[in-house]
């Protein structure tokens, strides 16, 4: 299984090849670490101010001694020794060969470095990480400059290293990331709890508490570093369940001061991917600082790497770039940093700076096959090219003209949300978001005409929507889809609004029965060709369930039609443009491939009980732990994951998310296994957690605790 955070053209005269590339881009062959070009530190010590040591893997030319280069830190909590060692040899050696210095350093309390880990982002990992930053910059094969790279928690490292500007960092490269935790991270999204937060807790459970390697840090000190991370092991779900609102636990490791920022940024996303509204949101709130953008059709992976060396048959996720088409993403990267760091005038930032891939259909359609669909350009972002076009929901569907104002009513469905199960989608189609017609016809929709012609939309839509609510508490999902002429319902974005949270996440306010409230809700990033003869869709429900835990009580909303609005951004249609860079194409349809379940959203869900009182229950994972012995390092890692969620059709408290995650490993007469459970109900008032953590060495339980919590629900 793929953890959530796992991710889980042209490259200079140094390359061979370099003049074919620059006149018509080809796929760039994979580099080995043992290619002679380049010398790789299995590991190295870097010692903080406190004496603590962090260890870190480096990738170097082989020039570097006498020729000194720029160098990009990656900074993870996820084992640059075994587990994401797979992935590490890809990208190392690629960028070495390419002139540029690559360092993956394990954060305090994770992987072979020193200390404990008791959450994401805290202060000490932070400046831990400005202290490497400066490291780097004084040894003396790096020139002095610095850059970041990552996807999911290194993006999010670079994000907060950014914001703090370092002198010696010149550019960040922020794969599926973001630099604000509560409005995008997969804990809550517009004040709605999550259930990506569940399932995710249990994973980080499992990575901050494995124990370092004790071929690197000693047979006799690897126990000891281990009983220290046990030692402050703590109950995430409930950690992060306790914090229902934005205070400064999410502000912490946030961007405050977007003019502080001083470093190029390269800002990669995928629509598929949770984090994508960063992409955008970074251009337009920092313009001070040079920025690229590229948004393609994936979940949460990067562009596209080369398969790692002797791997044949199906893509592994070193691949990346899925659902297809993908980037030849490491030549791109070499490029940028070639730029900021060695100098190279190399023509990047001369390029247009916004890169998307245009969807004709959703990727579930398709696949195995690539998404239907173009690249498209603008020269930056945002787009004077691109401008806000309204519909209004009128009682009788969309329409560019306002009707008369009429109250509509909807009440709570529970069953609204099994076509789009995932916030965060993984590599497994499975997760991706499928045909929404079901869903439609049990919530408020509001229909154009068909089309005259193609409409493009690029941006984030707008929905202004009048509504109002008989409970103090209510949500609202708002979803934009194509409906084709026969029948099916592409979906193209959504937002989520805790109407507590409508005017501060961080203080919302209870709803007054039968007053109107005017609400804005920006959707995630759209890249799509509405095609002609299509009509485009607004659907509204007052829950998402699985995606969002539900409200309270069951609630009747009112929207008024004619005074709710959505503003699209629409884009001249025009042809695809040739992107100057080489494109992965077909990559994952392999003989046998299966295909998404684009058109059944209740597949694998099992319904049990009379109509009316039905509980749908939906299990994914598996808890028999899969991986393979890492080349290398001789270690046998493996993990597993399974998330339960179950609801009663008639009450939003008949709620359950349970979770839990194993991770292994194995060498030798090393073994270790790792455990953690939780399980979430509600009541009107409460949330109900516990949790567990095993923690065992051969046969022998090394530690186990358990926690139960009680926690009020504030406006959740």
């Amino acid at each position: 299984m793929t953890t959530r955070r796992r991710v889980l053209v042209m490259l200079g005269a140094s390359l061979p090849g370099l003049a074919a590339a620059m006149r018509d881009p080809e796929l760039a062959p994979l580099v080995r670490p043992d290619d002679p070009d380049i010398r790789v530190t299995e590991n190295l010590w870097i010692e903080m101010t406190d004496g603590a040591r962090l260890a870190a893997r480096l990738f170097l030319p082989a020039t570097a001694s006498t020729r000194p280069v720029g160098a990009v830190l990656e900074y993870l909590p996820y084992r640059k020794r075994d587990s994401y060692r797979y992935r590490d040899d890809v990208a190392g050696p690629f960028l070495a060969r390419a002139g540029v210095a690559m360092i993956r350093v394990d954060i305090r309390g994770t992987g072979d470095s020193d200390g404990a880990m008791v959450d994401e982002y805290s202060d000490i990992e932070q400046a831990d990480a400005l202290s490497v930053i400066e490291w780097l910059a004084r040894q003396p094969w790096c020139n002095g400059k610095v850059g970041m790279r990552g996807i999911s928690y290194g993006a999010f490292a670079a994000l907060q290293a950014a914001a703090k500007a370092p002198r010696a960092l010149a550019a960040i490269v922020s794969t599926c990331g973001t630099e604000q935790r509560y409005l995008d991270d997969i804990h809550y999204k517009g004040g709605c709890l999550i259930n990506d937060q569940f399932v995710w807790a249990m994973e980080w459970q499992v990575i901050m508490r494995a124990p370092p390697d004790p071929l690197i840090v000693g047979p006799d000190r690897w126990r000891k570093l281990w009983a220290e991370r046990l030692a402050v092991t703590g109950p995430m779900t409930i950690l992060w369940n306790e914090h229902q609102t934005l205070d400064a636990k999410w502000r912490d490791g946030s961007t405050q001061d977007y003019a502080a920022i001083r470093c190029a940024i390269y800002n990669v996303g995928g629509m598929l991917d949770p984090y994508v509204p960063s992409v955008t949101r970074m251009m337009e709130r920092a313009p001070q600082v040079p920025q690229k953008g590229l948004i393609g059709p994936w979940t949460h992976k990067w562009p596209g790497y080369p398969q790692p060396a002797g791997h044949t048959g199906v893509p592994t996720d070193a691949a990346n770039g899925l659902p297809g088409p993908g980037v030849d993403w490491l030549p791109v990267e070499c490029r940028w940093w070639r730029h900021w760091l060695n100098g190279e005038a190399n023509g990047i930032m001369e390029e247009p700076r916004f890169w998307a891939f245009r969807e004709d259909k959703p990727a579930g359609t398709r696949y195995p096959h690539d998404t239907d669909g173009a690249w498209i350009s603008e020269p930056n972002w945002p787009s004077a090219g691109i401008a806000l076009r309204t519909w209004y929901l009128n009682e009788h569907g969309l329409d560019e003209r306002a009707g008369d104002p009429l109250l509509l009513k909807h009440r709570t469905d529970l069953t609204i949300g099994f076509a789009n199960r995932w916030a965060a989608t993984s590599g497994d189609p499975r997760t991706w978001w499928r045909d929404q017609s079901a869903d439609d016809a049990r919530s408020l929709c509001f229909d154009s005409s068909p089309l005259e012609a193609a409409l493009d939309v690029v941006g984030e839509p707008v929905f202004t929507i009048k509504v109002r609510a008989d409970r103090p508490v209510a949500k609202l999902c708002v979803r934009l889809s194509e409906v084709t002429p026969d029948g099916r319902s592409n979906f193209v974005s959504y937002g989520l609004l805790n109407l507590t949270h409508r005017e501060s996440d961080a203080e919302p306010a209870p709803l007054a029965a039968g007053i109107d409230y005017e609400v804005k809700i920006k959707a995630h990033f759209a890249c799509y060709r509405f095609a002609r003869g299509s009509r485009i869709r607004v659907a509204l429900s007052e829950t998402w369930w699985p995606v969002v835990w539900p409200s309270p009580d069951i609630v009747t909303i009112g929207v008024t039609a004619g005074a709710s609005r959505v503003g699209l951004p629409v884009r001249p249609a025009r042809d695809g443009e040739t992107p100057p860079f080489a494109i992965y194409r077909e990559r994952y349809a392999t003989p046998g491939a299966a295909p998404a379940p684009y058109v059944a959203p209740l597949a694998d869900v099992q319904i049990t009980g009379a109509a009316g009182k039905r509980t749908f229950t939906l299990v994914e994972g598996t808890l028999d732990p899969q991986g393979d012995a890492i080349p290398g390092v001789g270690t046998a890692y493996r993990e597993a994951y399974r998330l339960r969620r179950s609801i009663r059709e008639d009450d939003p408290n008949s709620a359950e998310m349970e979770a839990e995650a194993i991770n292994t490993y194995e060498r030798g007469d090393w073994k270790i296994r790792l455990r953690a459970h939780s399980l979430c109900r509600s009541t009107v008032s409460h949330f109900l957690c516990s949790e567990t953590f095993e923690a065992r060495e051969g046969e022998q339980l090394v530690f186990s605790r358990t926690w139960e919590k009680k926690i009020a629900r504030h406006l959740v």
